[in-house]
Parts: C-alpha cells; sequence; structure tokens
C-alpha cells in the first residue's frame, strides 16, 4: 500500500513503523501527478488556511480512489470561517490535529479498509442489480411478446368460432329450437354447432366448453379437417365421434395439458331418439309433464383427458312436450342463488311455467337473469344456452311417417 504525505513530513519513527507492516512512503510538498506507479491507497494532506483547501479537489481529481486525510493545527477550529469552509469541503474523508494524527491513523486506515470493503460490496450489489434489471427487461419484452401473440390467438380463434358457429338455429320438422352465446373475452373457449345429416332426418348437436382457448383451438383444429356430409357414414353414433376427438386431441395436442367438456347428441326426429355422449361435465337438463327426468350419467372423462378410453353412450326416448336445455359452466355464475346450484335454479323457473314451457320463454327468462348479473359483473367464461323441445304434435307426425 502506498502513502503519501503532502505539505508534512512523520516522524521516523512512525514511517519505520508504517514501512514495517508493509506500506511504502512518499513525502512530497507539491501534488504529483497521476500516472501508474503513482497510485496512493492513501494521501495525508496539511491544510494550514482556506486557500490550502482548494488543494483537495485537485487531489480528488487526480487521485480519485484515494482515501484523504486532512491534519490541520488545533487553532485553526477556533477561526470560524477556515472551520466553515472545512466542513463544507467535501473532498475529504477524515480530519486529524497536527499533534495526535499520527496515533489516529491506524484507525483511519481501518475506516478505510471498512470503506473500501463495503465499497466492493456495494459495487458488487449494483452489478448484480443491473443484471436482474437486463433479465427483468428481457422477461418482460418476452412477456410482452407472449401476451400480444396469445391475443392474437385469442382474436383467431374467436374469429373462426365466429365463422364455424352457426347463424340460425336450422329449422327441425317436430321440434322448437332456440340457441343463446354470449363470449367471455379473454376467458374460456366455448363452441357449438347444430347440423342436419344428409338423410334430413338425424341432426347433430355439439357443445364444447373448454377452459382454455388452446383447448378451443385444438378442437376446432380437428373440426376443420371435417366436413357435416361425412358424419353419417364416418360416425353413426355419438360414441365414434367422441372416440375420434379424444384421440386427435390427445395425440396432435398433447403439450397443451389441458381438455375439454363436449357434449355430442343426434337426434332422429322420426323416431324422437335422443342417442347422446358426454364427456366431462355437460350434462342436460331433461323435463317432462311438470318435472324433471332422470338423465343418465355416463362418467367419460373430459376429451383430451385419457387416451384411448372407451367412452360410454346413452340413449333417451324423447316424447311430445319435452324440453332439454343444455348449457356450459359459463352460465353456473350468473344463475347462482345462495346456496342453490345453477341445476337447480334452472329447475325452480321451469317450474313456474309447467306443465309445457315454451323454450324461448324459458330462454327468455333466463337471459333476463343472466342480463341482470352481467350489467353489475363481467362473464368470466363462455356463456352457451341450447334449447331443445319436442312439439306436442311430433309423436303424431312421426307415427304417420312410419306406417
Amino acid at each position: 500500500m502506498k502513502l503519501l504525505f503532502l505539505g508534512l513530513t512523520p516522524s521516523r519513527v512512525f514511517q519505520s513503523t508504517v514501512i514495517s507492516h508493509g506500506f511504502s512512503c512518499v513525502v512530497s510538498k507539491t501534488i504529483p501527478t497521476m500516472n501508474r506507479s503513482r497510485k496512493f491507497e492513501m494521501i495525508v494532506c496539511a491544510v494550514d488556511r482556506k486557500s490550502d483547501l482548494k488543494k483537495l479537489k485537485i487531489i480528488d481529481k487526480r487521485f480519485p480512489q484515494s482515501w484523504v486525510s486532512v491534519v490541520i493545527e488545533k487553532k485553526r477550529l477556533d477561526e470560524p470561517e477556515f472551520y466553515s469552509a472545512l466542513i463544507e469541503n467535501e473532498f475529504k474523508n477524515t480530519v486529524w490535529l497536527s499533534d495526535t494524527w499520527e496515533s489516529l491513523f491506524w484507525f483511519s486506515y481501518q475506516q478505510m479498509l471498512e470503506s473500501r470493503n463495503n465499497a466492493s460490496k456495494v459495487k458488487i450489489l449494483e452489478k448484480e442489480v443491473f443484471q436482474f434489471r437486463v433479465k427483468t427487461m428481457a422477461l418482460s419484452e418476452a412477456s410482452n411478446k407472449l401476451l400480444d401473440k396469445f391475443n392474437r390467438d385469442v382474436d383467431l380463434v374467436e374469429n373462426i368460432q365466429r365463422v364455424l358457429r352457426p347463424r340460425f338455429s336450422p329449422h327441425i320438422p317436430g321440434i322448437n329450437l332456440s340457441v343463446k352465446y354470449i363470449p367471455a373475452s379473454g376467458g374460456g373457449g366455448d363452441y357449438y354447432d347444430i347440423f342436419e345429416f344428409g338423410d334430413k332426418k338425424r341432426f347433430g348437436i355439439l357443445l364444447a366448453d373448454s377452459k382454455s382457448h388452446g383447448m378451443a383451438a385444438a378442437l376446432l383444429t380437428v373440426l376443420l379437417k371435417l366436413r357435416p356430409e361425412e358424419m353419417k357414414d364416418r360416425f353413426p353414433d355419438s360414441k365414434s365421434f367422441i372416440t375420434f376427438l379424444n384421440q386427435e386431441i390427445k395425440t396432435v395436442h398433447d403439450k397443451i395439458g389441458s381438455s375439454i367438456s363436449l357434449f355430442y347428441g343426434i337426434l332422429d326426429r322420426a323416431s324422437l331418439t335422443f342417442q347422446y355422449t358426454a364427456a366431462g361435465s355437460l350434462k342436460p337438463i331433461w323435463w317432462r309433464g311438470g318435472r324433471s327426468k332422470l338423465v343418465p350419467s355416463s362418467q367419460n372423462p373430459e376429451v383430451g383427458g385419457r387416451d384411448h378410453f372407451e367412452f360410454r353412450e346413452n340413449t333417451l326416448q324423447l316424447q311430445p312436450g319435452d324440453l332439454m336445455i343444455l348449457y356450459t359452466n359459463g352460465v353456473e355464475a350468473p344463475l347462482k342463488k345462495k346456496k342453490m346450484l345453477c341445476e337447480e335454479r334452472i329447475l325452480e323457473l321451469l317450474k313456474k311455467r309447467e306443465p309445457s314451457p315454451e323454450p324461448l320463454d324459458v330462454q327468455n327468462e333466463l337471459m333476463g337473469v343472466i342480463d341482470e348479473y352481467t350489467a353489475k359483473k363481467k362473464l368470466k367464461d363462455d356463456l352457451t344456452l341450447i334449447h331443445l323441445a319436442v312439439d306436442e304434435r311430433a309423436m303424431y307426425v312421426a307415427k304417420a311417417e312410419g306406417d
């Protein structure tokens, strides 16, 4: 370690002591120029008058990394002008008195070491903070790109759904059908479709409820490969279609790590049979003669959840006056009433209109409750309601066609 004594000469005893501890000493009357061989860790500078304080600024400029200690005579402290200038001077670390500075040197030396150690820690922390900020900025930029991509994907899925989703409920002789769909911004992706088979007697009803747009996109990717005219021969029953969707989504979109609730039913208007396969939580409400009918539970997993699963299907024999209501999970929040579940709330509304409620009237009443909810809160999930009612004369028409 190099020491510079500027404007004062330390005692021989002091010099011998510091040299024995590995210090090298330079005594000078003037401020030396800065070069590679002259890097002083500590500078002890004598200040006798106010004008000498200007030297400290020069020292700081030439040796910015040095620890600067000022030595003054005690009588100078009684001079207000000098004392004030000394206190206000920022180019110093310590102030010593001329008669005691040699004994105080070692205290200042320890203080300097601690200061340098702290400064080193500060630099390390500043470097870590800088690196953290760089990483944070990179993560922020990456997250913004992902968010932009997600929003574009969401928009794409919503646009595709809008194009594929039927604009009007198809006319089915003997069947009254009404559908209501309300999208939730940024939420999960509902999808429905109602299409006529090539034999003109059967109709397919598809309803899907996904918690993510990723799974909705996966379903649409598969559906885009199909054509309605293929459904009759390729998938003669609901189970074969659900099994196909499950395998396709599981194989192609396994990385999504999610699944989708899906209901697919085939209505035969000639026989009034309704064959369906329910995968996941979607289950219809069946209403007949002023009371609800038991809908068999298939206990099938969601589509995309399990590989090579043997899905179970059920068949309902509908009658004139029957009403079926299909709905997705988005209906639950608006229809929740205290401890009453969504299904219980729908049944409560149906009982008010027994024995044969009109599907459009039921839908309007349900939508009134939903509109009241959405006026105060935003939907967190897409909402889809499908009402299917068998006309009172449908049975007679069916019998006449079969004769």
